[in-house]
């Protein structure tokens, strides 16, 4: 703030002296003829030895005023590469907001990852502008224009000038590369509250970590069909972290959990339980009836078909070179051949579901009351929870980590400083105006004050 003042302070005692300088001669001028006025601009020593040191050093102090301040103003260029930009688009195919880039979240995060101090959000924001490089117009259709560039700009006020101009500039892009890849390329998550097992059955259990490590599984399937040979931080692929989560679910969870559930007849409520698999197996019967039927139905359609009628059908057909020969066409012997298969396979999936639950239905009623048993699967249950939970933390580690990779390629940063060039040219421009303005104050001496 000091600075900013001294800075202008020089520059207006030079302007006030320029002016007046100049005024001073304007009003005297007349109080002298022309071949006076004429011989005193002729006289006049425009090289002063003195003056060129005053002009010097007043130059030096300005110069460093203005680097002090011109250090408190850096920009830097955001430039999107992916495809969808030119569209106005994020990755994902929604509206881009170049605001978005100097939101309050993203500055939330650049406060954090800095641990900038005496700075709020609102302070640190209120010195920041963005806008797009390239601006289109709205009168032709020749004139419009999506612009795939953005500059940021931050100016220190006297609320962060303690803080240094360019980490505050990097602090910021690199916040908004976190924020839109947590936002707009690819994320995951499972539940983040854990469900209460005290109040669910323990094969439900069992169920409900199958469905969190298949979750996990989809995830890192479809991040490998992505890119499956990107290696993480840890020396990891998304091929040999899903091989891990899977060798977990067959062993921890299947094979540990629950086999020792089903062999040892653990239940919380048998009675309600085993209703209620009784219950099941009486809708599944229901389906597999009604799947057995349709199966029978199109067997019997198949047979009232013409085995004349259903050996070939020939029709006449052109290829894509243009030349004609006879193609065999579909009849509806094929279409319910293929249902048919579809209602025994119905079928099959049924009886096997009525099977596994006679099984468990038999296990469980025979089951053991040893409340030691009840403790040791609790145990396991928390200790499987809270395996998946940091199989869950990894795989979305490792998505971020290639996200970012991915997004160091479609979103680059350029940061620019002080120009050196630039501020000679500030300098050089200074110097001949504050020499013009004390040579102006030495001609403005010799005029006289009166006629």
């Amino acid at each position: 703030m000091i600075t900013a003042l001294l800075q202008k302070l020089i520059i207006l005692i030079i302007g006030v002296l320029f002016l007046v300088s100049a005024a001073i001669i304007y009003f005297r001028f007349k109080n002298v003829n022309r071949t006076e006025a004429a011989q005193i601009f002729k006289t006049t020593q425009y090289f002063n030895a003195w003056l060129i040191l005053l002009c010097f050093v007043v130059t030096i102090v300005f110069g460093v005023f203005n680097h002090f301040e011109l250090k408190k103003s850096v920009h830097a260029i955001i430039s999107l590469n992916y495809s969808e930009a030119s569209q106005a688009q994020n990755s994902n195919g929604t509206r881009y907001n170049m605001a978005e880039i100097i939101c309050d979240e993203v500055v939330d995060k650049a406060i954090e990852k800095g641990a900038l101090k005496d700075v709020t959000t609102k302070e640190l924001r209120d010195c920041l502008v963005v806008y797009p490089c390239v601006q289109g117009g709205v009168g032709d259709e020749s004139e419009y224009h999506i612009s795939t560039e953005f500059a940021v700009e931050y100016h220190a006020s006297k609320h962060t000038s303690h803080l240094d101009s360019e980490n505050v500039i990097k602090l910021i892009t690199s916040a908004y590369k976190e924020y839109y890849i947590e936002n707009y390329t690819d994320n995951f998550g499972l539940a983040s509250e854990k469900p209460n097992f005290d109040e669910m059955e323990y094969m439900d259990i069992a169920a409900y970590f199958d469905k969190e490590t298949l979750s996990i599984l989809n995830y890192l399937y479809g991040m490998a069909e992505k890119n499956n040979s990107f290696v993480t931080e840890n020396n990891t692929t998304f091929n040999s972290l899903a091989g891990r989560v899977y060798q977990f679910k067959e062993t921890q969870i299947n094979q540990n959990f629950r086999s020792f559930i089903l062999q040892n007849g653990i239940v919380r409520d048998k009675e309600a339980y085993v209703d209620r698999l009784s219950h099941h197996n009486k809708n599944v019967d229901f389906d597999r009836q009604k799947n057995g039927v349709s199966f029978d139905l199109c067997n019997q359609a198949i047979d009232m078909y013409s085995e004349e009628m259903t050996r070939v059908v020939l029709v006449p057909t052109w290829d894509e070179a243009g030349k004609y020969y006879m193609g065999r066409t579909k009849v509806g012997i094929d279409e319910l051949s293929v249902l048919a298969t579809s209602y025994s396979d119905y079928v099959t999936s049924n009886e096997k579901e009525i099977m596994d639950n006679n099984l468990l239905i038999d296990k469980m009623s025979a089951g053991n009351e040893d409340s030691g048993l009840h403790e040791s699967v609790d145990l396991m249950a928390d200790a499987i929870y809270d395996s998946i939970k940091g199989f869950e933390k990894e795989a979305i580690k490792a998505g971020r980590e290639y996200s970012s990779h991915k997004m160091n390629q479609c979103i680059a940063v350029s940061i620019y400083g002080i120009s050196i060039m630039n501020e000679l040219k500030t300098l050089v421009l200074f110097a001949i105006f504050a020499y013009a303005a004390f040579m102006l104050r030495v001609i403005s001496k010799k005029f006289p004050k009166k006629v």
